[in-house]
């Protein structure tokens, strides 16, 4: 009778704590499970090695590579110091990362537009590619920064977070089955019982998975304001001990985002995003008519259209350069997420140059998480 009586406390410890465990992991929202939304780099875009130089990204990794046409000739590495350096605070949750918090007087939720810098990147590329008025091929480096300046959601979206709370508070344990078990000896039926707990703690879940799955959808930003600037060299000849040429931008990017799908039971959101960009460049990758390097400076503006189903995209840009040499860049653009961590990007169409201006590209974008990226949901 001791033996039975010890066996139901210990049983019934461990369900109390099987029964926490599932409610503080279910609390918590991986960041590694949004589908990766960097399709290129700023690194990249100064180069002009890219599918497509006009994008927010939404989501980003702790890192990712970035590749376009040849795998060892053009490649980019990017990185989110948020994800790398910020994995041990415990101050971290999905709604700060997004910048909501909840008001301490009145309790509703409430956000802060200028807290989007934890979605900084700092991004790093290589090129060996052919660049218009410089015969064959040169290398080129390049080293780019982006950073959101000011965000702001659909507020509503995020004010029922006590419902997942709520849910699972409402899952009470088998007490019932818990008797059952703490009074037979026989393996057989104790087996049964134990195989009906967990099935009804399976039960249990999926009836609140509704709930849960909410919290995995990517919601986008109704506005948000991104910041870049990147810097890249080259030697204007393939020796080392030629002159080292610079090129240099910095440039906003404007996006408004609009749910196609409102109030849909779909796995994702589909999106109609409209985008605008303002940049700015100085080039000295050039060269004038008698063969001298020169400094041309350029002033770019253009924007995007993009309708975003699912795990597929499809957008089409036209930027306008004006400056030194007047041109411009009109291209589309294809994107598909085969999971949430890679990534093929395509582009076609007319790029700046005034010669050999044609654009096709194709990119492979690879995000890596580094572990312990489950945040609470909120405070």
């Amino acid at each position: 009778m001791k033996l039975n009586i010890i066996i139901t406390v210990l049983l019934l410890n461990s369900l109390f704590i099987f029964t926490q465990s599932i409610d503080e992991e279910q609390k918590k929202q991986n960041l590694g499970d949004f589908t990766m939304s960097n399709p290129s780099s700023p690194a990249f875009v100064l180069i002009g090695e890219t599918p497509t130089s006009v994008y927010t990204p939404t989501n980003v990794k702790a890192l990712a590579l970035h590749v376009s046409n040849n795998f060892g000739e053009n490649l980019s590495f990017e990185f989110s110091p948020y994800f790398l350096f910020h994995k041990k605070s415990k101050n971290r949750s999905y709604y700060k990362y997004i910048g909501m918090e909840k008001d301490p007087v009145t309790g509703k939720i409430k956000q802060n537009p200028f807290s989007g810098f934890n979605t900084t990147t700092i991004s790093l590329a290589y090129v060996d590619k052919e660049f218009e008025s410089f015969d064959g091929k040169r290398k080129a480096y390049s080293l780019g920064m982006r950073t959101t300046l000011f965000r702001w959601y659909d507020k509503s979206k995020f004010e029922n977070a006590e419902d997942l709370s709520e849910a699972l508070l409402d899952i009470d344990p088998p007490f019932d089955l818990i008797a059952g078990l703490s009074e037979s000896d026989d393996p057989v039926i104790i087996q049964k019982y134990q195989d009906s707990i967990t099935s009804y703690y399976k039960d249990e879940k999926l009836k609140i998975q509704p709930v849960i799955d909410k919290f995995k959808k990517t919601e986008k930003p109704v506005f948000r304001l991104d910041a870049s600037i990147a810097h890249s060299s080259m030697f204007s000849e393939n020796n080392i001990n030629a002159s080292l040429l610079n090129r240099f931008g910095s440039w906003l990017t404007a996006q408004g985002s609009f749910i196609l799908n409102k109030n849909a039971t779909s796995e994702h959101n589909n999106y109609l995003n409209l985008l605008i960009i303002g940049r700015y460049i100085e080039d000295e990758f050039n060269k004038n008519d008698v063969g001298l390097i020169e400094t041309n400076t350029y002033r770019d503006f253009g924007g995007k259209i993009d309708l975003e189903f699912g795990n597929i995209s499809f957008g089409y840009e036209y930027i306008s350069r004006n400056g030194t040499v007047n041109s411009s860049r009109s291209v589309g653009s294809i994107n598909y997420a085969i999971n949430k961590d890679l990534s093929i990007t395509g582009g076609f169409g007319k790029d700046f140059e005034v010669t050999d201006n044609l654009v096709s590209i194709i990119g492979i974008n690879w995000g890596f998480n580094i572990g312990n990226d489950s945040v609470k949901l909120n405070d």
